[in-house]
Order: structure tokens, then C-alpha cells, then sequence
């Protein structure tokens, strides 16, 4: 581990006055130049390790009024958080549109990419990708009572399903025939229109739900199954072509993350901040 600390090092250079550019003159890009730090003031000798993002996209990435700041938060970034101190790395932030994120991987303005980014066979023409550091997997949640209703996806045919509005879920119970959906910004909203009776049933992140069925004795998580492949829900970090040293730093965290449940808890805590 110390030898590819070392050899990251080496590669990393100080990008603490990289600017985010090549960003259109939409909603999004009025964030573009957005720069959050994240930790203390640079030590001396300490290398900065700089991410870019696209932070539209909640709950991996997204702005959030912190104690009255701006912050771009989510669990993409506090895994970014986590590899930068694996690395004794100051992480710096650059938020930009997504399509032109591997652009400035590519040319040096960002170290990596972590932004909900599937690992397509044509994006690794052009760039390497860790492992797998999350696969989405989603859950319906009914009432305890309900349980025997809705054992496959068919059953919630015709009923109505409440999501979080933008989300993932959204568009997969936009596939669900006849399906009548009540999209809500906050998920304890949408657990209140579930227990209210006002939703047949909720499609969220699995790890989400099963807090939510830890802490409400009359939900839970139904049998329905829904299947998504890795090309659909798997997420990787995009690294330069060649910078091996960093492709390894970050599995070497992912690996520590995913053993120890910390993904699952950043997703969870997420989804909270998303809510509040």
C-alpha cells in the first residue's frame, strides 16, 4: 500500500488553482466555477487531489446549504473525501456539466471523475475506471398488511407509486403500466403518503428502505424485484488512461468501504440530506 501511496504521489500534480472551464450557459453552469474544499488548509508537501463532478444529481452529488454555505455533497463525494485521505490528499472539487467531465479528465484539469458514472464499453476507449463502487439496487416498500399485494412489479400495474421527483426510480416507474405516480422532493414525504394510504407503494434505493423499515414497525420491503444490469446501474470512478497508481488507490478504498458498509451508510445519509 505504501509503495502505490508513494507512486501516486508522484503522478498527482498540486491542481489547487486548476479553473473549471468548457461549461454552457445553462442553470447548471451557474455553478460551474464552483471549488469546494474539503478538509483543513494545505499542509506543506501536501499534494491536492482534484475531482471533477457534475453535482445535479442527487444523492451522489449535489448542492446543499450547509450552516448557511454552499457545499456540494452526496456519497460520491464522501467516498472522493474518503480516497483523498487514503492518500494524504487535499481534496479539491470542481463541479461542471457532465458531458464534459471526461474532456477535462482527459486534459489534466480534473485527477478523477466521480459522478454516478457508468463504465460503458466505449467510455473505456478513452478512459480506465476502478471497480465497481456502487450497483443500484431499488426496492418497494408497502405496507406491512399489504405485503401479499404486490409480490412482483406487474402488481403495482394500475396502483399508485410514489417516487422521489428526477430520481432513478422515477423513470422506472414510468415504465410501469398505467401506473399512477406521485413525485415528491423529500422521501419522509413520500413515507407519509405511503402510510397515509394516499400510495400503494414506494420505489427507492434499497438501502434506504430498509432504514426506513428499521425505524417504521408497519412497512416493509416487498418481494417485488426489480432488475437492472451493470451496464444500467453499475457506478465507477473515471481515471486518466495510464495512471495506474490511482486506479489502485481507489479500489484499495473501495474495497475498504465496501467491506466495512460504509457506501451503504454514505447512500443512506445522502438520501437524508436530500430530504431535509
Amino acid at each position: 500500500m505504501l509503495l502505490v501511496m508513494i507512486g501516486l504521489m508522484v503522478v498527482l500534480t498540486a491542481c489547487g488553482e486548476k479553473k473549471n472551464e468548457g461549461d454552457s450557459g445553462n442553470a447548471g453552469a451557474a455553478n460551474a466555477n464552483a471549488t469546494a474544499d474539503a478538509g483543513a488548509s494545505e499542509p506543506a508537501g501536501q499534494k491536492t487531489l482534484v475531482l471533477g463532478t457534475s453535482a445535479d444529481y442527487a444523492p451522489y452529488e449535489f448542492h446543499k446549504s450547509i450552516d448557511g454555505k454552499d457545499a456540494i455533497v452526496g456519497f460520491d463525494i464522501e467516498i472522493a473525501k474518503e480516497i483523498a485521505k487514503d492518500m494524504n490528499a487535499e481534496l479539491k472539487i470542481t463541479d461542471m456539466d457532465f458531458d464534459g467531465l471526461l474532456l477535462a479528465l482527459d486534459t489534466g484539469k480534473v485527477d478523477m471523475v466521480i459522478s454516478g458514472m457508468t463504465p460503458t464499453e466505449e467510455r473505456k476507449k478513452n478512459v480506465d475506471f476502478s471497480d465497481l463502487y456502487y450497483l443500484a439496487e431499488q426496492a418497494v416498500l408497502v405496507k406491512k398488511d399489504q405485503t401479499a399485494q404486490y409480490k412482483t412489479l406487474d402488481d403495482l400495474k394500475g396502483k399508485k407509486v410514489g417516487v422521489q421527483k428526477g430520481s432513478i426510480q422515477e423513470g422506472i416507474a414510468q415504465e410501469i403500466e398505467g401506473a399512477k405516480l406521485t413525485s415528491l422532493a423529500k422521501i419522509p414525504e413520500l413515507i407519509l403518503e405511503l402510510t397515509s394510504g394516499r400510495s400503494d407503494a414506494i420505489i427507492l434505493e434499497k438501502p434506504v428502505a430498509d432504514q426506513y423499515v428499521k425505524t417504521q414497525t408497519d412497512l416493509v420491503v416487498s418481494e417485488a424485484k426489480i432488475v437492472q444490469s451493470e451496464d444500467e446501474a453499475g457506478a465507477a470512478i473515471a481515471i486518466k488512461k495510464g495512471n495506474q497508481a490511482l486506479v489502485d488507490s481507489a479500489n484499495a478504498t473501495i474495497k475498504r468501504l465496501k467491506d466495512g458498509g460504509d457506501i451503504d451508510r454514505f447512500v443512506v445519509e445522502a438520501n437524508e440530506l436530500v430530504g431535509e
